[in-house]
């Protein structure tokens, strides 16, 4: 669920220009240092699923558009505005357009200050832990040297409704060794939601890493854990290594990561988007319970604009028989200039040589 204002883009348009012939007297004045950025994607998609009693197979597609625009208020404050179409197959199995979809609602409104090393944000921001969800909200962030510390209270947070959320989070280097870490704690800040005891401490919330490199070797391993839960499901936790290498053309890595015993959904959401998580194709580690999973990686230049990219993914289920499942994606990238790529996408689900599916993309997008 995500926390909209809807407008469509010509309103957003007409009111920016309506306040800036109030206030600048000229365009020219009015856009004068504004940083506008953003990015258009459309990807056709076509599944294929094969079961042992049916053949299904459906067609969807699914158009993505930000546009972003940051105003400088004055020589410490900006003002930041986002419109997001993030809404995920804008068809639904029948071909039919679904209502929710291409609109561009504003998900991120906020201010920014910045003085001496220290910023401020104070509106409609990023919630940390969550798969790009928003909470009105305020953070403080400082830098000493090589040290950054940041901390923030949200509310009325779009992933968790009637929620409080606090939170702190440091990262730095020290020597060739990075790190950062946040913690993050829920409280329930009112009995709408069907708790009687307001205020109730529901769960606290941690991700922590460290990365380096050995000679043309790369090196990461993450830790995240949801802890103190009050209610529902039991503590998780998940963690992941990685080592990645360049040699000449060819890019290579292998990640392995693992849930604990009650399941690996660490974030506030409950998504796949985590720092520890392996997602691809229907394998998602967070939501397999007691599992583990590895996932190999391998990418050559094709020619001076061309990539291609092979994937293997296997996942190893502990709490259910016959639940194990091997995920094969392929992609072909074309970068015709720095801000326009098509590609094309092929991934193979088996879910134990029961339930297999195919899917196929064919995909643009254009950033700005």
């Amino acid at each position: 669920m995500k926390k909209f204002a809807k407008m469509s883009l010509v309103a957003a348009i007409a009111v920016a220009g309506l306040t800036s012939t109030a206030t600048a007297g000229s365009l020219e004045e009015a856009i004068k240092g504004v940083n506008i950025s953003g990015f258009v994607e459309y990807r056709l998609e076509k599944s294929l699923n094969v079961a042992s009693t049916d053949r299904a197979s459906e067609a969807k597609s699914d158009l993505d558009i930000r546009l972003q625009a940051v105003v400088p208020v004055n020589d410490m404050i900006s003002a930041t505005v986002r419109f997001d179409e993030s809404f995920d197959e804008d068809t639904d199995n029948s071909g039919a357009l679904r209502s929710a979809s291409r609109t561009l609602d504003v998900d991120r409104a906020f201010f920014t200050y910045m003085n001496d090393g220290l910023t401020a944000t104070f509106g409609l921001i990023g919630t940390p832990l969550t798969d790009g969800s928003q909470s009105d909200g305020m953070t403080v962030s400082k830098s000493f040297g090589d040290v950054s510390l940041t901390a923030g209270y949200l509310y009325t947070s779009a992933s968790v409704a009637g929620d409080d959320i606090y939170f702190a989070s440091i990262a730095g280097k020290a020597g060739v060794v990075s790190y950062d870490a946040t913690f993050a704690a829920l409280d329930d800040a009112d009995a709408l939601d069907g708790n009687a005891n307001a205020e109730t401490h529901e769960a606290n919330f941690l991700d922590a890493g460290i990365s380096g490199k050995v000679d043309v070797v790369s090196l990461k391993a993450r830790y995240s854990s949801k802890t103190g839960v009050t209610s529902g499901n039991m503590d998780q936790k998940q963690w992941l290594v990685n080592a990645s290498a360049t040699l000449g053309a060819v890019n290579l890595g292998v990640t392995y990561a693992a849930n604990g015993k009650d399941g690996g959904a660490t974030l506030i959401d409950g998504s796949d988007a985590g720092s520890t998580e392996i997602t691809m194709g229907a394998l998602e580690l967070h939501g397999e319970g007691d599992a583990q999973a590895i996932l190999v990686d391998a990418s050559v230049a094709v020619g001076e604009k061309g990539t291609a990219r092979l994937r293997y993914a296997s996942l190893s289920d502990d709490d259910t028989a016959n639940n194990d499942l091997n995920v094969i994606r392929a992609n072909y990238y074309y970068q015709m200039s720095s801000n326009f790529k098509g590609y094309l996408e092929y991934t193979s689900n088996d879910r134990d040589g029961t339930n297999k599916a195919s899917d196929y993309v064919i995909g643009a997008k254009y950033s700005f």
